[in-house]
């Protein structure tokens, strides 16, 4: 149990101006660059002040997307240059209103996906999300 608190508290919380540089209290960080790869980690439904949103699950994505574009934004990187996406569903019956907020973020072609569903998420989210970047050199 504690690790996943701890896992929420890292991640998921970007700082308000972007990736924050300095090095995590928790063995992972929220995103790594790799050559011209950008990968975010796993992002939940919590804004930067730490406000949880579980309002329903349009919601929850929505913020989920937030955070990774904060991420990508910070390292210069936008949602066209997004070629894999994870997705990690509490409940798989939210598949439905995952799709619907998810697509908003992308104005072309859609990442490669695998969507999971059934996932004990920490902290009593329903959603997590990670992607993979690349810009070409």
């Amino acid at each position: 149990m504690f690790w996943k608190i701890a896992t929420f508290l890292l991640v998921l919380v970007p700082a308000a101006s972007g990736a924050d540089p300095k090095p995590a209290p928790l063995p992972f960080s929220p995103s790594r660059k790799a050559g011209p790869t950008l990968y975010v980690s796993g992002q939940v439904a919590r804004k930067p002040d730490g406000t949880k949103v579980l309002a329903n699950i349009d919601a929850e994505t929505r913020q989920v997307m937030d955070n990774i574009e904060r991420i990508l934004k910070a390292e210069g990187y936008t949602w066209e240059q997004v070629v894999s996406a994870t997705v990690y569903l509490r409940h798989i019956k939210d598949y439905s209103a995952m799709n619907g907020a998810y697509a908003d973020y992308f104005k072309g072609a859609f990442p490669a996906r695998a969507c999971v569903g059934g996932q004990d998420l920490v902290a009593d989210y329903n959603v997590e999300i990670s992607v993979i970047a690349y810009k070409e050199p």
